[in-house]
């Protein structure tokens, strides 16, 4: 049967499929998912959730027959086979979704632990097929799933972020996980019994680690993101463009963490940013300068400047600030939420200069 030749190829070069389909899946949700707040996006995720749910109310349902009529071993490994290749699939496409998605909006410097996290749901994806046979992980990887994405609906779908979405996301979650629960009980109660003491630990430590990242401000502020930021010697506004000035850069400035940027004595330095929202998610952002002190080892704030933003525009909202005056050494502005979230930093080094270096012209 093709069914069987199916699943003695992929057993034989399982160790070459599955990196292969990793990288590719990553590929191909970077390339072609682009907003959180388009409808063909959140489709695309609600079908994955859909394939996984039901691929694990299949095999409860498979389970529990199966022990009723004693099939054989063999028939029982070649239908966990394919429901758990299905069930497989469908998180690969969410989680590659997700770390897409979360990266786009978040500060390395401050997201990297959650990315991290991210990344071992996606990479372990290919790594814990043996597990997805087991109920309490099946639900508990579909639970996590559910959460990631409504800490990015709720706020799509009423125009703004806040404490109260987030909290509203997890309570969602976890009243869509427990009537789940209810039908995996209906149908299997025996199976769903012997797992039902871990699948409670699980869930609430799920639960309760989201909401611990999410106060420490580990988790980013999605649907907002960062599109473009740097700093300049002048900025001007040209009708819909901003004309701006910067200095010529070498190849290795790109592998520079504090590009030099020289003024003279009493010249402004501006920092230039683009936030992408979502349509009609008009919010503020904060520009927040600070300077590093070489005596005491820390930054010092510098000043903080409040931007409204309008959402919808695909290559972000544009606006800027600036300083003048700005004293030698290293510099960095923090391009923050109006509640402390960070979506990225323009670091730069100033050193002072007795004449304006050459100047390049770039539109915005």
């Amino acid at each position: 049967m093709i069914l069987n030749k199916f699943s003695d190829f992929y057993k034989k070069f399982e160790k070459y499929i599955s990196p292969i389909g990793l990288i590719y899946g990553f590929i191909f949700t970077f390339l072609t998912l682009t907003r959180v707040d388009m409808f063909l996006e959140n489709f695309w995720i609600v079908v994955h959730l859909l394939i996984a749910g039901f691929g694990i109310l299949a095999v409860t349902l498979f389970e529990n027959r199966a022990d009723k009529k004693q099939l054989p071993e063999a028939d029982r490994e070649k239908f966990h086979f394919y429901l758990t290749l299905i069930i497989q699939f469908a998180f690969g496409g969410l989680f590659s979704t997700f770390f897409v998605f979360y990266m786009r909006s978040s500060s390395l410097a401050d997201s990297w632990f959650f990315l991290l996290l991210l990344l071992v749901l996606l990479v372990g994806n290919e790594l814990w097929k043996k597990h997805y046979q087991r109920l309490a992980f099946q639900v508990s990887v579909l639970f996590i799933s559910l959460y990631l994405f409504l800490v990015f609906l709720l706020p799509v779908i009423f125009h703004r972020i806040g404490t109260d979405l987030f909290l509203a996301s997890g309570i969602v979650s976890l009243l869509l996980i427990f009537l789940f629960t209810l039908l995996l009980r209906r149908f299997s109660h025996e199976n769903f019994k012997r797992h039902h003491n871990v699948l409670k630990v699980s869930i609430i430590s799920i639960f309760v680690l989201m909401n611990v990242l999410y106060f420490t401000n580990v988790i980013p502020p999605i649907p907002l993101s960062l599109k473009e930021a740097g700093v300049y010697h002048t900025l001007v506004k040209d009708g819909s463009n901003y004309q701006v000035t910067t200095e010529t850069k070498s190849w290795l400035d790109f592998f520079t963490r504090y590009p030099v940027i020289h003024l003279k004595t009493g010249d402004r330095a501006y920092v230039f940013s683009a936030i992408f929202s979502p349509v009609r998610f008009n919010t503020e952002i904060v520009h927040l300068w600070q300077h590093y002190d070489e005596v005491t080892k820390e930054w010092v704030n510098s000043g903080v400047v409040n931007l409204a933003i309008t959402g919808g525009r695909e290559g972000g909202f544009r606006t800027y600030s600036w300083q003048k005056g700005v004293k030698t050494g290293l510099w960095r502005v923090k391009v923050m939420t109006a509640s402390g979230k960070t979506l990225g930093n323009v670091k730069f080094r100033v050193e002072q200069s007795t004449s304006t270096p050459a100047l390049i012209t770039k539109t915005l």
